[in-house]
């Protein structure tokens, strides 16, 4: 895979990330909060849960979620991304590093708290960011 071809994946996963960021974040508001709704039940498999309303802790976390995930898709988008056009395997080994923290912290506290479906869900959201990003220095320069 070329460097173009990786940044641009990489941008539109970005771009993908920062969307759902958007949608997720609606949580705390009770008036606008069905995508919210919907990402939060369709992670906590089986579906189920779309009619009960929301608790304080889940709009709160869904908050600070959503933060993180938009500032993750902007450091993606704005960082990695001319990272990758740059083949800077110093600051691509950095994001594998650090997507690999988020990977195993995430996915152990959601297997520990019961939701092992969204251990899958943030295998699909590492595979999106990795997929670019390992073996960046054996590719073709377009």
């Amino acid at each position: 895979m070329s460097l173009n071809t990786r940044a641009n994946f990489l941008m539109v996963v970005s771009i993908v990330f920062v969307i759902y960021s958007l949608l997720w974040a609606l949580a705390p508001f009770s008036g606008i909060n069905i995508p919210a709704r919907l990402i939060i039940d369709f992670a906590d498999w089986p579906m189920g849960n779309f009619d009960v309303p929301l608790d304080r802790n889940t709009m709160w976390l869904s908050a600070i979620g959503a933060g993180l995930l938009a500032a993750v898709s902007v450091f993606l988008g704005g960082i990695v991304v001319p990272a990758i056009k740059a083949r800077d395997t110093r600051t691509t080994n950095v994001t594998i590093l650090a997507m690999g923290l988020w990977y195993v912290i995430d996915s152990a506290g959601s297997f520990a708290a019961g939701v092992n479906s969204n251990v899958f869900f943030n295998s699909i959201f590492l595979a999106l960011v990795l997929i670019p990003i390992v073996g960046i220095e054996k590719s073709d320069a377009n």
